[in-house]
C-alpha cells in the first residue's frame, strides 16, 4: 500500500519548484515566442489582404482606363473615317467638275468641227456618188 509520509510532501515541493523554474525558463518565452508568431502572422495576413485589396483597386483602375482608351480609340478612328469620307466626297465632287469641264470641252470641239466639215461633206459625198455610180455603171454620168 502507499503510505503518506514527509517524503511525499518533500517530491510535491520539488514537483512546484520544478514546474515553477520551467514556466519561468521555458514555458514563458516558448508562449511568448508563439504569441509573437501568431501577431506576426496575424499582421502578415492583414497586410496580404490589403495588397490584394489593392491589386484588386489597380486592376480595375487598368481596365477602366483600358475601356476609356478603347473607346476614344474608336471615337478618334470615327472621325479620322469622316474626315476621309468629307476629303474624298471633296476630291470626287471636283473630279466630276473636271469631267463635265472637259466634256463640256470636248462636245463643243466637237460641235464646232462638224459645223466646219458638214459643208465639205456635201460636196465629198456628191463627188463620192458620182465616182461610184461612174464604177457601177461603167461610164460618165453627166449632171
Amino acid at each position: 500500500m502507499i503510505s503518506i509520509n514527509a517524503t511525499l510532501l518533500i517530491q510535491v515541493i520539488h514537483f512546484l519548484i520544478l514546474m515553477f523554474i520551467l514556466n519561468r525558463l521555458m514555458l514563458r518565452p516558448i508562449l511568448k515566442i508563439i504569441q509573437e508568431r501568431a501577431a506576426h502572422t496575424e499582421s502578415t495576413k492583414h497586410k496580404a489582404m490589403q495588397l490584394e485589396q489593392k491589386i484588386e483597386a489597380l486592376h480595375a483602375e487598368i481596365k477602366k482606363r483600358e475601356a476609356d482608351a478603347r473607346k476614344r480609340a474608336a471615337e478618334e478612328r470615327f472621325n479620322i473615317r469622316n474626315a476621309g469620307m468629307g476629303e474624298a466626297q471633296l476630291v470626287l465632287g471636283e473630279s466630276q467638275k473636271e469631267v463635265a469641264s472637259i466634256r463640256a470641252t470636248a462636245e463643243a470641239d466637237a460641235d464646232r468641227e462638224a459645223a466646219q466639215t458638214k459643208p465639205h461633206l456635201k460636196d465629198e459625198a456628191a463627188a463620192l456618188v458620182d465616182v461610184i455610180i461612174e464604177r457601177v455603171i461603167g461610164r460618165k454620168v453627166a449632171g
